[in-house]
């Protein structure tokens, strides 16, 4: 399907009700998007988080935006105070079809957005946000679940 005949996108607040779709989105993207960048043991380990009883505050903590379309939500994001963009994920058929770069958009123009922002971005997502003008500063190792996963920092 063209990018052009994909059904309008609706960008709302994320709320509690959302929670059980949004772990499915979560989880579905990582395990289908990121093998061509991470080895099958991270890849498992980073979509597990869905399960963890943390996933709720990383989705609702931050200011949380959710894409809807006709079929349900197609992609979140969210941004702390602080200006850290906390999360960025799609849905895989709906991956490289501007909704993350949609979510992205929308959490910049916000008139509380901070003026410094910053991200801990995966091998995945760093085009988009070199596409936003973010620049590689630095990478950081974490550790979930036993399996190690570098994270980009970008500014």
């Amino acid at each position: 399907m063209d990018f052009d005949t994909q059904p309008a996108l609706v960008l709302r607040e994320a709320e509690e009700s959302d929670l059980e779709a949004l772990a499915r989105l979560y989880a579905a993207s990582i395990r289908e998007l990121a093998p061509e960048y991470y080895p099958a043991d991270r890849v498992e380990a980073w979509a597990a988080f869905a399960e963890e009883a943390g996933f709720r505050d990383f989705i609702l903590g931050p200011h949380t935006l959710v894409a809807v379309d006709a079929s349900g939500p197609v992609g979140f994001a969210g941004m702390e105070e602080t200006g850290r963009i906390a999360s960025l994920f799609v849905r895989p058929d709906r991956a490289r079809q501007g909704v993350a770069s949609q979510l992205l958009e929308a959490l910049l123009r916000r008139p509380e957005a901070p003026t410094r922002l910053w991200t801990q971005a995966s091998e995945l997502s760093r085009p988009l946000f070199e596409k936003f003008r973010f620049t590689a500063t630095e990478t950081e190792v974490v550790e979930r679940r036993g399996a190690e996963l570098c994270l980009l920092y970008t500014s």
